[in-house]
């Protein structure tokens, strides 16, 4: 069986997460305040969401995988909030 999408999308999902969720954001990402420690929580915060969405889907990815579902599972592994695998599964 196939352990890397588990193994790698939380790392991979801590770094491209607060990337992809600001990239969703509309802009008007204002927290009430102007320090730096501010924004380090919000990028930590926003990396914690990236990790867990990258366990999660790499482990329903790595399972579909080990049940023959098709497609590559190394596909989209840069979104933690993707499926690897299955054409109707992202």
């Amino acid at each position: 069986m196939s352990g890397g999408c588990t193994l790698v999308k939380p790392v991979v999902g801590a770094f491209t997460g607060p990337v992809i969720i600001l990239g969703h954001c509309d802009g008007d990402f204002v927290c009430g305040c102007s320090s730096g420690e501010a924004a380090l929580c919000i990028a930590a915060g926003l990396a914690v969401v990236g990790a867990a969405a990258g366990l999660v889907t790499g482990i329903v990815s790595d399972v579909q995988w080990a049940c023959g579902v098709p497609g590559d599972p190394t596909d989209n592994w840069w979104d933690p909030f993707v499926t690897n695998t299955g054409d109707g599964l992202k």
